[in-house]
């Protein structure tokens, strides 16, 4: 089974726990290919938190997603103003083949627990809204600069969810 992870880093927390679930997939025997969507350009502070509620999209270098090689995919970003990064949109947006894939759905804060339920909505919404076929379970890390804070305890339900059949 290979596993492909599609996330949006701006600080570094989110590539952070995306190589930490590749190597926790690797663990469990699985392919992995990391894609980090990259900004056109990085977006100032303000900027990034309107665009994020208003759930508008920026744009994006890599804009070929063809995921035909994948037979799941997790796709994470951060929290920006309670919504998920708006490179999130913009990716299901151009995503090729994703038409009934299994998907994984993970965002990094620094947030209170629970304050991500928005931003797993949306995430939720888009995916399906694209054909994509979300997992139950949605992973939320609380994050301090290169550190995840809380939600490690709930890694392997999340991944167990992702390649369960």
């Amino acid at each position: 089974m290979t596993i492909g992870i599609i996330y949006y880093s701006r600080t570094g927390n989110t590539r952070h726990a995306a190589k930490l679930l590749e190597e926790k997939l690797k663990e469990r025997n699985r392919d992995v290919k990391l894609v980090e969507i990259e900004a056109v350009k990085k977006p100032g502070f303000f900027k990034a938190g309107f665009a994020a509620f208003r759930q508008k999209e920026l744009p994006m270098k890599n804009t070929e997603f063809d995921l035909k090689e994948f037979d799941a995919i997790l796709v994470g970003c951060p929290i920006w103003a309670g919504r998920p990064a708006p490179f999130v949109k913009t990716f299901f947006n151009k995503a090729m083949n994703g038409k009934g894939k299994k998907v994984g759905l993970f965002v990094t804060g620094g947030g209170a627990s629970g304050s991500q339920t928005k931003a797993a909505d949306v995430m939720k919404q888009y995916a399906q809204t694209h054909g994509f076929i979300p997992v139950e379970t949605f992973l939320a890390l609380q994050m301090t600069p290169g550190k995840i804070k809380d939600g490690t305890q709930i890694i392997d339900q999340f991944l167990t969810t992702v390649l369960s059949k």
